[in-house]
């Protein structure tokens, strides 16, 4: 591996207008002589297996126990063929994404910039006029990436809390949900303060084998007592499809993530390509989440819950070794997506020296503050459903379509579009797709938590 160089003290760095003038002539093959994954360096660097089980982790989780509600709101066939296109737009999307954040490497020469560094770089190599919004739209892609990861812990711990109410309730006197999201919050503390990804693999190898032990196990309920299949819908009406993007698209996106485990990577140049880890773990994920939602929605119809988990008995002895199995699971999927949340907190507002005396101190603090919030609104907002649509919703449409189709469109602008222009008109269609979807999806999620916060509170020992 390469030596660590001037260019990697870059890394970290906001990039500025003295780093991004391009050659006179923008088609220069110097632009492109530069390989940035040759001068990368990562301290403790992810194998291509390492990553596989990390993308694993990163996506499969609380989504997947969703998707018999979105397959509800969808109907089995158009649930099924949406979740294929919806599955190879957002994986287009992430290969678009990556491709524009190299070339933005390339462009300035550095090794690695991350997704907002590659947005404000990518501003600058646009028309002049944008130029002087760089760095109002890197600061807005930070705090759309902060939020969508925030998001997704506090799904996190609801879902936790509730599986683990269940099983308390059923053994113990009746609690509030809230004093179950106290617990998560206290047990979650020394496993969230590992602060080396490598370090975090054994528990996401670990939390991938509970979760999949679960899932089997849930097999035993889902094919038992199945009713015909004639009795569930096959199509439903367009307006519903709107509820199915937003779980769906939380069951299979993790743009954050994706992009921290392929910057660990010891051999990036692994993660995309056809046969790349980023497309094994998609295609696993894919068939994982139309498997069980076809079997959720087909097994408990009208009825299936935000998690199927709250669809099973209570009172078995399987069903509670099934709940805490995938509780356990979840419970170590929370380090990883902070992870994320920390590494881009540091790298667009902290210190930019890693070695710093003060630096582990502040993280842990952070840290310390980041998981404390995230319980604090697990527990006001314990609408399982409409906080899982409401991220799907939010960090689709600006994550995955927008930000990558921007991207695309500034760093292709001096060197030109196609053929007809065919990739701007492409990028331009996934905006305005992105738009429409995020301002329906996230409107009807708002609405659903807005009724939920105002609804008449519950009495004490009810959640």
């Amino acid at each position: 591996m390469a030596k660590p160089t001037k260019e990697n003290s870059q890394l970290h760095q906001q990039p500025t207008l003295s780093l991004i003038g391009l050659p006179n002539d923008p088609t220069r093959s110097s632009i492109y002589i530069y390989n940035p994954y040759e001068k990368r360096t990562v301290e403790v660097p992810l194998t291509n297996f390492d990553a596989f089980v990390s993308l694993l982790k990163c996506v499969i989780g609380t989504g997947i126990l969703a998707m018999p509600l979105a397959m509800r709101y969808a109907g089995i066939v158009s649930g099924v063929v949406l979740s294929v296109l919806l599955m190879v737009l957002l994986t287009y999307c992430i290969h678009l994404l990556i491709t524009g954040m190299t070339e933005c490497c390339r462009r300035i020469h550095v090794p690695q910039v991350s997704m907002p560094q590659a947005v404000q770089i990518a501003y600058k190599l646009g028309p002049a006029c944008l130029h002087c919004f760089a760095r109002t739209a890197g600061i807005s892609t930070t705090c759309v990436l902060v939020f969508g990861q925030f998001g997704l812990c506090c799904v996190y711990i609801v879902f936790v809390s509730k599986n683990l109410k269940e099983i308390g309730d059923f053994y113990f006197k009746e609690y509030h949900e809230r004093y179950y999201v106290l617990c998560v919050c206290v047990l979650q503390l020394p496993f969230f303060l590992i602060r080396k990804l490598k370090f975090l693999v054994p528990l996401n190898l670990l939390s991938n084998i509970l979760l999949y032990v679960g899932f089997l196990c849930i097999m035993y309920y889902l094919f038992q007592g199945l009713p015909s299949l004639q009795d569930r819908e096959m199509f439903k009406p367009p307006l519903d499809y709107m509820m199915f993007f937003g779980i769906a698209a939380f069951s299979l996106t993790a743009v954050g993530s994706m992009l921290v485990v392929e910057a660990n990577m010891a051999h990036p140049e692994s993660y995309l390509g056809f046969f790349g880890v980023l497309n094994l773990a998609v295609f696993c994920i894919l068939c994982s989440n139309i498997f069980f939602g076809i079997m959720g929605y087909w097994r408990y119809g009208e009825q299936v819950e935000a998690s199927i988990t709250l669809n099973i008995p209570q009172s078995e002895v399987l069903s509670q070794f099934i709940k805490i199995a995938i509780a356990c699971g979840i419970f170590l999927s929370y380090p990883l997506n902070g992870f994320v949340f920390i590494t881009i907190v540091f790298n667009e507002f902290g210190d930019q020296k890693p070695q710093h005396k003060c630096r582990t101190t502040v993280e842990i603090l952070v840290r310390i503050c980041f998981l404390v919030l995230t319980g604090i609104v697990a527990a006001v907002v314990p609408n399982l459903a409409a906080l899982t649509e409401l991220e799907g919703a939010f960090s689709l449409c600006n994550l995955n379509l927008i930000c990558p189709a921007l991207i695309d469109i500034f760093v292709n602008y001096q060197i030109g579009y196609g053929r007809l222009r065919w990739k701007l008109l492409r990028d331009i269609l996934l905006i305005l797709i992105g738009i429409v979807f995020g301002v329906v999806g996230c409107t009807v999620a708002i609405q659903q938590l807005v009724a939920d916060l105002t609804a008449k509170p519950s009495l004490p020992g009810k959640s």
